[in-house]
Formats: structure tokens, C-alpha cells, sequence
């Protein structure tokens, strides 16, 4: 059986090499992970929850068509322009490049900040990401001087799930750092050294390397062109609290002053 893709982020087909090899990590309700042997991720699925720059997309029916042929540990093999599985194949040949929106300074931050005071963030006092926690990584993020190993070390695995809410709020600081800089250059320096040890999941791990360099989900990107409380409530509608964590660390980061 032949499918084909309906879209392809520029990471994903980066790692599409003839004849490596990738194994099904993970499966839920909106697609899939496969790993290679290096352990770069591929996600497979619908846009429900946005785009990604290493995102590979099926349409609904295609996603539910291949869930139904797959288990983890499964092995897909990539060979001429397809992702081979013994079932079926998912070309991605004339499949089109998903765009990187890092147009950064089109975002209306005071539109954003504005809108934002529209949302509640009350539920993360009294737990391990209350404000006075967040706040003091925001502020030493500033100084150029400050060390911040275990600041970061605290955050990055720290909650449950694929993607734990202290990863999904640094992506969500790291998003507010490219839309209105704040972040001296050796504390990414330092963070990415440490996505380098099996500190979190490895779908995390992928988030936070992809948003080092400046590239997000669509869902987040969306906000700078649509800085309206729709938009941000699309964002908080991902996953069952990975949007609403990327929203508060964004909120953070935006209200550092």
C-alpha cells in the first residue's frame, strides 16, 4: 500500500537518508515517533496540535490507516524517496516543505502581553514551577554572568508525560527570548550541552534542540501574526497542559521587567 504524505517539516527530511533505519518509539491519539539509531525523532500524524519542523503530516484518515498497521518497535526503512514499512510506504517525493516561520519581529508582544493578563496561570503556584521559581531562571537568564547549570537542571525533565512541564516551559521562555531577546548567548551555550545527557524524554529532547535554534511548532509561531485570545487559546488546547506550560513560560518571559 502505497501513502503519501501531505506535508514535511525541513528537519524530518533532513534525516531521510536512503537506507537508514527508524523504529516506532511511541504511539498516540494524533500519530507517532519513530527514532533513528542516533536518536533524532521524527513525529508522524495530523496538525492538530500545529506542525513541526521535524514533522512529517497525514491526513486524519491516513493517520488512523497507518496507527492500525503499526506496533512499537516497528522498523521503517527509508528507500527511494519513501519511509518503508512492511505494510506500507509513505512517500514524501513531491511532498511539500513545511515552512520556518522565524520572522520573529512581526509579533505584536504588546498585543500578546496584553491578552495574556486575560489568562490565569494561578494553578502553577504551590507547585515546583511557581512564579518566584520562574522569575528567578527569567532573571538570571539576563546576566551574562550568572551560572545557571542547576537552574536548568531543575527545569528540563521536571513533571510527567512525553513532554514535562518544565521542558515546555523553557520551550515557551526560549519563544519569548526570539520574539524580544533577553538571553545571553552562553546560557543557550549551556542548555544545549545539557539536552546532551538523558535528562528528559526524547521527544522533549527534540522540542528543546529545535527551539535552541529558533524553530517552533506552527502553534506557537502562529502568535506572530495572531496575537489574539483565540490564538493563544489554541495554543493552550495542545496536549492535556504542554500548550498552557509553553504559554506560561512565553507569559514569563514577556513580563521580565
Amino acid at each position: 500500500m502505497m501513502i503519501e504524505a501531505s506535508a514535511i517539516g525541513s528537519i524530518a527530511l533532513q534525516l531521510l537518508i536512503e537506507g537508514k533505519k527508524f523504529t516506532v518509539h511511541s504511539i498516540f491519539e494524533k500519530g507517532l515517533n519513530i527514532v533513528d539509531d542516533n536518536g533524532e525523532l521524527i513525529f508522524l500524524g495530523t496538525n492538530e496540535n500545529g506542525t513541526f519542523p521535524f514533522g512529517i503530516l497525514l491526513n486524519p484518515q491516513t493517520k488512523q490507516t497507518v496507527k492500525a498497521s503499526i506496533e512499537i518497535g516497528d522498523t521503517f526503512i527509508v528507500h527511494n524517496k519513501h519511509l518503508s514499512h512492511n505494510r506500507f510506504d509513505i512517500t514524501f517525493h513531491h511532498t511539500k516543505v513545511l515552512p520556518l516561520h522565524t520572522d520573529f519581529e512581526s509579533a505584536n508582544i504588546n498585543k500578546l502581553k496584553e491578552n495574556m493578563q486575560q489568562i490565569s496561570f494561578e494553578s502553577y503556584e504551590n507547585t515546583d514551577f511557581e512564579l518566584k521559581y520562574a522569575s528567578a531562571l527569567i532573571q538570571k537568564l539576563k546576566d551574562s554572568s550568572e551560572k545557571l547549570e542547576d537552574d536548568f537542571r531543575y527545569f528540563i525533565g521536571r513533571g510527567q508525560g512525553l513532554t514535562p512541564t518544565g521542558d515546555d516551559i523553557l520551550v515557551g521562555i526560549l519563544y519569548g527570548h526570539f520574539i524580544n531577546p533577553f538571553i545571553a548567548p552562553n546560557h543557550l551555550e549551556t542548555l544545549e550541552k545539557l539536552l546532551k545527557e538523558p535528562l528528559t524524554t526524547i521527544v522533549s529532547q527534540r522540542f528543546l534542540t529545535c527551539a535552541i535554534e529558533g524553530l517552533f511548532s506552527s502553534k506557537i509561531t502562529n502568535l506572530q501574526y495572531d496575537a489574539s485570545l483565540e490564538s493563544l487559546n489554541s495554543l493552550i488546547e495542545v496536549g492535556s497542559s504542554s500548550g498552557k506550560d509553553t504559554l506560561y513560560g512565553i507569559c514569563m518571559a514577556l513580563n521580565k521587567e
